[in-house]
Formats: C-alpha cells, sequence, structure tokens
C-alpha cells in the first residue's frame, strides 16, 4: 500500500504537485532513481510547470505506488 511506501505522502492533496526532491525523500531513494523510475514507468511521467520547474502529481504518484504494491 503507498502508505507504507510513503507515509507523507497521505498528508498532501491528489491534486496537489510534489517536487523531485521531496518524492525523493518521501520514497527513501536518490533523485537519480526517481527519474528512473519515471523514465521506466514505474513512477509516472513529471509535468512541466514552467521552466525550469518540474514536478509530480501527488494523486498520480499515489496510484502508481498502490499499482506497485498490489
Amino acid at each position: 500500500m503507498a502508505n507504507q511506501i510513503a507515509p507523507n505522502l497521505d498528508t498532501l492533496p491528489d491534486s496537489g504537485f510534489i517536487s523531485c526532491n521531496t518524492l525523493a525523500a518521501a520514497l527513501e531513494t536518490s533523485l537519480t532513481t526517481i527519474w528512473r523510475w519515471s523514465k521506466s514507468g514505474r513512477l509516472p511521467k513529471p509535468h512541466r510547470l514552467g521552466e525550469g520547474t518540474t514536478r509530480w502529481r501527488v494523486g498520480e504518484v499515489r496510484a502508481a505506488l498502490s499499482k506497485l504494491a498490489a
């Protein structure tokens, strides 16, 4: 279940966005691993919100983590 993998994601709204640094900390992994997982489809692709601003939608991350845990 996603809350066992990253319990601090449960406090964020599904419509919110999360940075790579925050996502890596929540999943206790490196920035490189986040990008690798995103490229491989293990995590969703990030959204480009502006120049130099890339974020993941919390709801999409939760859904991907739940799918992995199933």
